[in-house]
């Protein structure tokens, strides 16, 4: 039996790797725990020295798509009583920050988002692991709900059941959100897709509208519009500097 202490920088918050290294130590049969410092994560393990050997490799190799994992060190450390593997609660030191950026929808939320089936059918929130804000929304590391923007909205018991799901893709996904316990678009009035379906009317007609975001607000208006843009350009004041332009995918 043998026991180590992993530390780890780079992109490792807001990325989906807790819950991948949970997997992992449960893939390798491996006793533990991970806890996120400020910006960077620890990992204790005991087992089979060959095991332990295994998860190291597989830690970097097969990290998410969105992680990049950096051993900064790895110590032996003295056995504990220990039954299982576990995601500790963050603790707050000085360390390196990398603050993880916002990702675009993945593939998987699309598809919910588009399947009137699925519980979060057209919902704007939407995001997991692996997408979704989150420089936006982080007010401070370590990457936890009660450190972000979302600390304000408790999960329901269906999105309650899927962070605690070790084998769900929105396990511990601190963003995790649904229409019934999330943010909720609503315009003028209207909620849903009716606001959504009045806020473009009035992006046709010419009206500038001020979007409230989980991180802020923006200003936006129609850019084939020249009067709109023009009404933009006087409102912030911008005379001159471009304006950022957004596009179909």
């Amino acid at each position: 039996m043998k026991a180590i202490l992993l530390h780890l920088g780079g992109r490792v918050q807001g990325v989906g790797f807790r819950p991948f290294v949970y997997r992992l130590a449960h893939e390798y049969k491996l006793c533990g725990w991970i806890r996120n410092l400020s910006g960077e994560v620890a990992i204790f393990l005991q087992g089979p020295e060959e095991d332990i050997q295994s998860f190291t490799r597989a830690l970097v190799e097969r990290a998410p798509p969105l992680a990049k994992p950096e051993i900064l060190s790895m110590a032996p450390a003295a056995p504990a009583s220990l039954e299982g593997f576990s995601i500790r609660e963050s603790q707050e030191q000085q360390g390196n920050v990398h603050v993880p950026p916002d990702q675009f929808t993945c593939e998987d939320c699309l598809r919910e988002l588009t399947d009137p089936r699925d519980r979060r059918y057209r919902y704007p929130f939407i995001n997991c692991t692996q997408c979704g804000p989150r420089y936006t929304l982080i007010q401070k590391l370590p990457y936890d709900r009660p450190h972000t923007t979302m600390a304000g909205f408790p999960l329901c018991s269906d999105c309650q059941r899927e962070y605690q799901d070790p084998m769900d893709r929105r396990f511990h996904a601190q963003p995790l959100a649904c229409p019934t316990c999330g943010p909720r678009l609503s315009y003028g009035g209207l909620e849903g897709h009716e606001a959504l379906a009045a806020c473009i009317r009035d992006l046709r007609a010419g009206k500038v509208v001020a979007v409230k975001g989980v991180g802020g607000f923006h200003l936006m208006c129609d850019a084939r519009n020249d009067a709109a843009i023009a009404h933009l350009r006087k409102q912030k004041p911008r005379p001159h500097k471009p304006l950022a332009v957004m596009l179909p995918p």
